[in-house]
């Protein structure tokens, strides 16, 4: 049973160029026109099946590092970098991920601080299966695919205390480009994250971000937990 869920396993991972990517590390605001933030980040995840495969428990799935470069264009909209290394499980799969996206602020609640923004990202993801016995790839050789996603984003905020945001967001991913995922594959997924954006005041211009998200496919399920530290650069600034 172990070994085909792995092999259910590898299958999806790639809808999103190793294994399931769908974290956020943001908040709901843009950073300012002309002003830069920078978070470097990190996660893992584990790949929970379907509930009707008993015998199958959930596994560690794959480690993500990646850095999120936010540039401002106007007060109320961002131009988004994102660069991503993936390492899953056991050594079989490595993948990379490139993003740019757009970001527009949509509202705030001046009384209780709630905030919304709009973010598209389209990514370019690739992956690599090498050789394992899970499986079958021709002797000494790997698997290279690459695939463009789009990634329609609603991102919601609240601050809760002057030094704490709740950040909430909702993606849908559909691939739109690259190879093919085979018939039985599904090209889409909806992933929800929720972080929080600890400010530290002793450091200006630096907030701590844990998050924790959850991916529906088909009828399985894959989560992160992860920790980003942003940086807003303008704060640096003489």
């Amino acid at each position: 049973m172990f070994k085909l869920f792995y092999s259910l396993l590898i299958s999806v991972f790639i809808f999103n160029g190793c294994a399931p990517v769908f974290n956020e590390f943001q908040s709901a605001d843009t950073v300012g026109d002309k002003n830069t933030l920078v978070t470097p980040y990190f996660s893992e995840s584990t790949a929970i099946p379907d509930d009707s495969d008993s015998d199958a428990s959930s596994i560690e799935a794959n480690s993500t590092v990646g850095l999120r470069i936010a540039r401002g264009i106007s007060d109320k909209s961002d131009i988004h970098l994102k660069l991503e290394k993936i390492d899953g499980n056991g050594g079989y799969i490595s993948g990379s991920i490139f993003s740019l996206g757009y970001k527009h602020f949509l509202y705030k609640d001046t009384v209780n601080n709630y905030r919304a923004s709009f973010y598209l990202p389209i990514t370019y993801a690739t992956r690599n299966i090498e050789e394992n016995a899970f499986i079958d790839i021709d002797e000494g050789s790997s698997t290279n695919q690459s695939y463009i996603l789009l990634e329609p984003t609603m991102i919601a905020s609240s601050k809760l205390h002057k030094l704490f945001d709740l950040n909430v967001s909702a993606k849908f991913i559909q691939k739109i480009a690259g190879d093919d995922l085979g018939e039985d594959i599904n090209e889409s997924g909806l992933a929800f994250n929720i972080s929080g954006g600890i400010t530290l005041p002793e450091l200006g211009g630096i907030s701590i971000i844990p998050e924790y998200g959850i991916l529906f496919w088909d009828q399985d399920k894959f989560t992160h937990t992860g920790l980003g530290i942003s940086l807003d650069l303008s704060k640096f600034k003489n």
